[in-house]
Order: structure tokens, then sequence, then C-alpha cells
């Protein structure tokens, strides 16, 4: 499905994973639809790659019907559930359109990135010939902020079948760039994972000041 994204005629075509996976023990579970400034998680997470991608699936093993607000694909892991998010990530290759390339991961528990994530994983990828490339912000690597050329699928297979299921380690196989992304005035919360009610509660206060500050 298409984004409504604007100004991406120029850039590659991406499509974004968002990777709605996971327990979320911490956070107490459903994490995905736990509230923040007013809307689900995952809406904030959904917002950010259409900014930035030309199609957006999510990737989750729940029922597809829970996620039908969005109006998006619902795309389960590959080969089965069980393995994390390389399971996730596998599935989403599999379920890229044929004109598109390249699958940018989004994890639901970090709504905040930078608009130019994905442009700018995608040009350090190929200006290196890599297949793969990851964002790292104020000094710690993110892993699941990330873009897969289709073919890395191979090697998430090897690694899956290995029973090797970290992501970094499927990022060191493929030689994956890292790209930093430093700190930008009025954007120091990009890059932040939100796993327990408290980060929660921290990041909906920054959210609420930052909305009321442009309602002035």
């Amino acid at each position: 499905m298409s984004t409504n994204a604007k100004n991406l005629s120029d850039h590659p075509k991406a499509a974004g994973l968002i990777l709605a996976g996971g327990a979320g023990r911490r956070m107490g579970g459903n994490k995905p639809f736990r509230e923040l400034a007013g809307k689900p998680l995952i809406a904030h997470t959904i917002s950010a790659a259409a900014r930035q991608c030309n199609h957006l699936m999510i990737a989750s093993n729940e029922d597809a019907s829970l996620f039908a607000a969005f109006n998006l694909p619902v795309i389960p892991d590959k080969p089965e559930p069980g393995h994390g998010p390389l399971g996730g990530i596998l599935g989403g290759l599999s379920a890229l359109p044929d004109d598109i390339d390249w699958l940018v991961s989004f994890p639901v528990d970090c709504p905040i990135v930078p608009d130019d994530m994905t442009l700018q994983l995608i040009k350090a990828a190929t200006d290196a010939g890599k297949k793969a490339a990851f964002a790292s912000h104020a000094g710690r690597d993110h892993y699941l902020s990330a873009v897969w050329h289709r073919n890395t699928d191979e090697i998430i297979m090897w690694q899956l079948a290995s029973g090797d299921r970290r992501v970094g380690g499927v990022l060191r196989v493929a030689d994956a760039v890292v790209v930093d992304f430093p700190v930008r005035p009025g954007q120091g919360k990009s890059f932040i994972n939100i796993n327990t009610p408290t980060d929660l509660k921290a990041m909906d206060a920054v959210l609420a000041s930052l909305i009321n500050l442009t309602d002035r």
C-alpha cells in the first residue's frame, strides 16, 4: 500500500516495516497500542515511516484485525514465529513490492527518528556497495533502525538456520554501514526507545510540551 509521503520522487524507493511484534513484558503487554500523546504508540511510528517511505507494512504475528484501523498489510514472521525481530524483517523482505529493493525497519517503540533517516541510510549503503546500513546516535548503535536490501534475505535465513537470532550478527555478516546521526537542536529525543511505562510517561510529557509550544 502506498503512503501519502511527499517529496519522495527523487529518493530511492523504500518500503517501511513497522516491527510491532514482541511480548512487551516491561511495558506490561500490548506495547503497540499504549497511548502516547493521545494516540497509540504505533500510530506515531507509522507517521514517522510514512514521511520517508513509499510503501508501509506492519510486522506482527497477531490477528491482522487488531491493526485494521491503520489500513496497512500485516506481515507474519518468516519462516515462522519465534525468531525475534529477524523473523519480522525476513517476512518484510519476502513481501517487498517488485519495484522496491530496500526495506526500512522501524521498531514500534522508537517513534521519533530523523525524517532523512531512510535517505541517509540507503545513500550510505549504496555509496559503499553494501546491502545494509544502520543508525548510530549519541554513541549508541540502533540495529533495528536500519535498511535492508532485498538480497539480505539469504544472509538472514543462513543466520537463523545457524541458531543465531542476533540482528547485530546479521549486520556484521552483511558488512553493514554505520551511519551516525548527530544530535540536532530540537531532536534530542530521536532514537529513544520506549520500553517501560516510565519511558512512556516521560515521552508523553515531552510531546505534550512540544504541542503546547506549537499551539502558542
